[in-house]
């Protein structure tokens, strides 16, 4: 980095060349060609392990730079390691600015972290199932034995292949909690999950797709999801709102008439009456059946244009006693509405089809109210307006329940297939 030119030295077990980047910090270093670990701490460049495997390709070269979080990174050693008991890898990137120090960039199945080692160590942590720092809880997550399979670059700590560690890992969705316990000390390590796309631009590389969910990837609609509610719960609001306001109509017309085998063919009419404005129009019409049935034909229609709404109003009643209980089914009043009636004078044509339709007839009645509420489109509104919020917490839900499938700590809410005994 600038002012901080690489130093090189040559390696004591192959001869080949090796690179220091973080002179004075780094205490170890690989050697690229012959993976022998180098104390160079030591003015001699003590060896202290041989090896003699060659250098393995890694997604992001030792020496490449990049900027994250608005600091110039530049990589300056790679671990691999693996869990000993589900055989799972991830590899650890340490990064190096001669300003702000050491951070790891750390990958496992496509996903990223940029994790850092930190001094504010939290209660029990290690130990409890759920623990505190920066008054965030984070769960436990996972527990294990990590193993040190390939290494190259330089440290500031000695390491080398095979070297173990138990691990305790904590999440709290984007970030995770590491405490890591060595033979020699105890450390922590916070990370927060960094997008591809965000390391691909920060070193100008191209990286393998990831695969399934992370530990702490952040959910869908992270932070959002209240506010999704919140909107759906003032949405609904405003719809009362205006129903409410809609009430039960203005009345504009009513009629009677009166139906009689002589007439039963006839078209009866209302008296014009006049819609002020574009509503809906409802016709409530009441006919005292007994036992019998009828249907109204009715036609509403422009008296300037002519133009006719039409629709059909089926009415039956029936009663009577079953073992001496008494029964009904039906009624003697129908409601029919026409919706978004254009303003202007109407006249409503009524033709009947009436049943039996006895000697004496029937009195019939109607009247037309406008701007009814329709509690039905209120329903339609209210089901629409939780489309959305109910797709975001199941699809939430769905996430979370992915994301503790590969853990042993999964909340209760989350577990699949357990049994009670």
């Amino acid at each position: 980095m600038v002012g901080k030119p690489v130093k090189s030295f040559s390696c004591p077990a192959c001869g080949g060349t090796v690179e220091i980047r973080a002179a004075g910090h780094s205490i170890s270093a690989v050697c690229t060609h012959c993976s022998s670990v180098i104390d160079t701490a030591n003015d001699n460049f003590k060896i202290i392990k041989k090896e003699h495997e060659a250098s393995r390709p890694t997604e992001i070269p030792i020496g490449a730079k990049g900027v994250l979080d608005s600091i110039k990174w530049e990589v300056i050693g790679y671990v691999e390691k693996k869990d000993k008991s589900s055989m799972s890898y991830w590899d650890e990137y340490l990064l190096f600015n001669p300003y702000f120090g050491f951070r790891f960039l750390v990958q496992s199945e496509g996903h990223w972290n940029l994790a850092s080692v930190i001094k504010r160590y939290s209660p029990l942590a290690g130990s409890a199932s759920e623990v505190e720092l920066d008054r965030e809880k984070y769960s436990v997550y996972c527990r294990g034995q990590s193993v040190v399979e390939y290494v190259k670059g330089e440290f500031y700590w000695r390491v080398r292949k095979g070297d173990e560690d138990k691990y305790v890992d904590y999440i709290a969705p984007p970030r995770m909690l590491t405490v890591e316990k060595s033979r020699q000390e105890v450390s922590e390590t916070l990370a927060e999950y960094l997008e591809a796309d965000v390391v691909e631009k920060a070193f100008g590389i191209e990286l393998l797709k990831k695969s399934g969910i992370a530990p702490n990837q952040p959910a869908p609609f992270y932070g959002n999801l209240f506010t999704i509610w919140k909107i759906a719960g003032l949405s609904i609001f405003v719809a009362l709102l205006m129903q409410w306001s809609t009430g039960s109509g203005t009345s504009l017309a009513t009629s009677r008439f009166h139906i009689e085998p002589s007439t039963r063919d006839k078209t009866f009419s209302t008296l014009t009456f006049n819609n002020p404005k574009r509503s809906n129009l409802f016709v409530k019409s009441r006919v005292p059946l007994s036992n019998d049935w009828m249907e109204l034909g009715l036609s509403l229609v422009n008296e300037e244009t002519n133009e006719a709404y039409d629709a059909l109003q089926s009415i039956e009643y029936y009663s009577g006693y079953d073992g001496g209980d008494y029964w009904s089914e039906g009624g003697q009043v129908a409601e029919t509405s026409f919706s978004a009636i254009p303003a202007g004078n109407y006249r409503l044509l009524i033709d009947p089809s009436p049943g039996q339709l006895g000697k004496n007839g029937l009195d019939a009645s109607l009247e037309i109210k406008r701007n009814v509420a329709v509690w039905g489109n209120f329903w339609i509104i209210f089901i629409l307006i939780l489309v959305f919020p109910a797709y975001a917490f199941f699809y939430r839900w769905y996430f979370e329940n992915k994301r503790w499938e590969n853990s042993d700590y999964a909340p209760a809410i989350y577990r699949s297939g357990e049994s009670d005994d």
